[in-house]
């Protein structure tokens, strides 16, 4: 069982996708015995999801300000083609979200039922097995951990939704609601966000179960160790395939959620050199709430590549504890059959988070990412020195009417 402060964060993460339509159908669990049965057909919860989707993309329309030439854009083309990728990488998002979910709905739900089936099966034997101060320990850490990535999240809700509004120009009925359009794409890009990262913590949990299991299997000296090696191994391979499966089934909108991230990475990072060289003015509060978003953003970003790198590692490196039951004294030959079998398991499992099968996302690709941004924005700067250094019209003819008057 999960402790009681990681499940109501578990829960507020599933209330979240619950909200915006994310789920495949409303997890409605009927119980009798030992058969799971889940609700297949939930015509209700379809409905509105399709609702909530064709809200959001109605919304997009109302997104296009009427002034957008008459802004703070109005002389830096840069900012208003980043307008026009960050519409057009939001209506992708939707697409991508809500087609995955529509399109995919009986291979999502049939997943849910595999996964609750897996949590019944190997519920009660790990209870059994690891210790219970270690346990309550990992879950403890995994709620403190899912509690410090929700603040951050609605941290850079909170200053994103302040700098947007302290950049309207003139505050009008059509603005207001452009900028409430805004939002809501901001709220449903925070839950698909706080839902894979709650997949995460789900899968972090369960390889540092398995750690804990072989932890307190290398200590004990019972007779019938092998079959809970057995199990263990089982366990493992189990959660390998089930992680693998969700990333199959979510690469589309992850693929979406990443560019949407890169992009939005890259906009605060230039908006913020606009702030910092005047050419968007802000008094005291928009320079605060400007250097939260930045911080919040990046904190975001880190966050998330270290938390992908950690469940990885984690399923990854168990070959690393399996060595230590080498030191052992004494082995009989069905738990070292065990050992070996679990050993070749590991050595032709490996877990691996590609985007769309095709770039591996691990911690010299996050540098890799952090690295690419920075180098646009170091292009992007340039460019604006060299707009910036050329005369405009009306300096070019003030000077040429100067020269002019001199013969």
């Amino acid at each position: 069982m999960l402790h009681p402060k990681l499940c109501r964060m578990l829960n507020f993460v599933h209330y979240h996708a619950v909200f915006f339509g994310l789920m495949g159908t409303t997890l409605r669990i009927r119980s009798h015995r030992r058969i799971i049965r889940l609700e297949k057909v939930s015509w209700a919860y379809l409905i509105y999801s399709l609702f909530v989707g064709t809200c959001l993309l109605l919304n997009i329309y109302f997104m296009f300000p009427q002034a957008i030439l008459d802004g703070y854009t109005k002389s830096n083309i840069v900012l208003q083609w980043n307008f026009f990728v960050q519409i057009g990488l939001q209506l992708m998002a939707i697409l991508g979200c809500y087609g995955t979910i529509w399109l995919k709905r009986r291979d999502i739900i049939e997943f849910y039922k595999e996964s609750l089936n897996y949590w019944k099966n190997y519920g009660k034997i790990m209870n059994a097995i690891v210790d219970k101060e270690e346990l309550k320990e990992l879950q403890l850490s995994l709620a403190r951990t899912m509690w410090q990535i929700v603040f951050v999240l609605y941290s850079y809700f909170f200053f994103s939704s302040v700098v947007q509004y302290q950049l309207l120009d003139v505050v009008t009925q059509y603005s207001l609601m452009a900028l409430a359009g805004r939002f809501s794409h901001s709220l449903q890009f925070v839950a698909v966000k706080m839902g894979f990262y709650g997949v995460l913590i789900l899968l972090d949990h369960q390889f540092g179960v398995i750690k804990l299991a072989l932890r307190v299997l290398h200590r004990e000296s019972s007779k019938r160790k092998w079959k809970t090696l057995r199990a263990i191994a089982r366990m493992h391979l189990e959660t390998l395939q089930l992680a693998r499966r969700i990333f199959k089934l979510y690469d589309i909108a992850n693929a979406i959620v990443f560019l949407n991230m890169f992009m939005s990475t890259m906009s605060i990072l230039y908006h913020a050199v606009q702030y910092g060289n005047r050419t968007i003015k802000s008094d005291s509060w928009g320079m605060i709430c400007g250097n939260g978003l930045v911080v919040s953003n990046l904190f975001c970003t880190l966050m998330l590549m270290n938390m992908l790198d950690r469940v990885v590692s984690a399923c990854n490196n168990v070959g690393e504890q399996l060595k230590e039951f080498n030191d052992l004294p004494r082995i009989n030959g069905k738990f070292q059959r065990e050992l070996d079998d679990f050993a070749m398991q590991l050595r032709r499992n490996h877990l691996v988070y590609k985007i769309c099968g095709i770039v591996e996302l691990d911690k010299p690709a996050g540098l890799s990412y952090i690295g690419s941004i920075l180098s646009n924005i170091i292009i992007l700067m340039q460019f604006d020195l060299r707009r910036q250094q050329q005369p405009s019209k009306s300096q070019y003819f003030e000077h040429f009417s100067k020269n002019n008057s001199k013969f």
